[in-house]
């Protein structure tokens, strides 16, 4: 019997079909009706297309592994990904053109790409217009039936007329607790990662502000490095806990920043944007769009009628019995 092979990286692993998928079952049942649809009319002349979708929501939460997913069960011969914020027009254009009706277009973060006309001419249309030349008539070029799939965060700084070009919208969401811990318990066992008991997997879930990407990248794959570096092959419930204690994660799975923003409020009671900023030497938008994103969401901070932030009774319980 051949000896298994002990993966040393937590994203040594790939899945290929959207029933292994943990969570997200609105998404995962919306995308296997379109995708059952798409493989039903491949059986008529004139075949569709699947798509264009549209992958919304909070980072983290799977977008890019769902977008995988779908192409590999299309079972297209090229993946081209790419993200909105570094795209120029330039490659945009060059992706398009060279794309095929075998080629699958993930375009992360599709909210910041310079120029979205080009994607909607290229969705509505079908074609590339390239630029005038000594006053001629602008020329166009045909393109194939590519898949195309987007990811955004943002899904309101996509011209109106690209979002409703949309044919799937899924919309994703943050994970429940039992989720996390499937997802947790599958990547471990598909990396041959032992673990002590289920309290390990919990812990880690726990920790991981609802999100797999936090909890696979940072927490599972750190909890494995404490147990790999005393040469053991199971995690256990005490490597668990001296691995949050390296990475300076409580029990909600706050770091050392966060606690700090909530002790602000805590010794100073309602408090200006710009006033935490000063304590913190952080910027506000970066404060708006990292620190309070999650603290909202998860009622730890809430905003008074003058726009100061206040604690709420459960961070003021945390932050009083907090023990990292």
């Amino acid at each position: 019997m051949p000896e298994k092979t002990i993966a040393s990286d937590v994203n040594q692993f790939e899945i290929t079909s959207l029933s292994r998928i943990k969570g997200q079952q609105k998404v995962t049942d919306l995308l296997k009706v379109n995708l059952d649809a798409y493989f039903q009319s491949r059986q008529n002349e004139n075949p569709g297309s699947f798509g264009p979708a549209l992958l919304v929501g909070p980072s983290g939460t799977g977008k890019s592994l769902v977008g995988k997913a779908i192409h590999a069960e299309l079972a297209n011969l090229e993946l081209i990904e790419t993200n909105g914020e570094m795209l120029t027009n330039s490659e945009l254009i060059s992706i398009l053109l060279s794309a095929t009706s075998d080629t699958t277009i993930f375009i992360d973060e599709c909210h910041a790409m310079p120029s979205q006309n080009i994607l909607l001419t290229a969705l509505s249309e079908k074609v590339i217009y390239l630029p005038r030349k000594n006053n001629k008539a602008k020329r166009t070029i045909p393109l194939e039936n590519f898949t195309l799939l987007m990811a955004t965060t943002h899904e309101y700084y996509l011209q109106d007329a690209l979002r409703n070009r949309m044919r799937i919208y899924a919309r994703f969401e943050h994970y429940a607790l039992n989720d996390l811990v499937d997802i947790v318990r599958q990547r471990a066992l598909a990396l041959h990662w032992d673990v002590e008991s289920e309290q390990v997997l919990v812990e880690i879930a726990k920790r991981s502000k609802k999100t797999p990407r936090i909890a696979l990248n940072r927490n599972l794959q750190m909890c494995w490095n404490v147990t790999s570096s005393q040469g053991r092959e199971v995690i256990t419930i005490d490597d668990v806990y001296e691995a949050f204690r390296l990475l300076n994660i409580d029990v909600l799975g706050l770091d050392e920043l966060e606690r700090n923003y909530l002790k602000i409020l805590h010794d100073n009671g309602p408090t200006p944007l710009n006033v935490i900023s000063s304590k913190l030497a952080i910027p506000t938008q970066t404060i708006k769009t990292v620190l309070e994103q999650y603290l909202l969401q998860e009622n730890l901070i809430q905003k008074n009628k003058c726009s100061h932030r206040e604690i709420t009774p459960v961070a003021e319980h945390h932050i009083r019995n907090c023990d990292v």
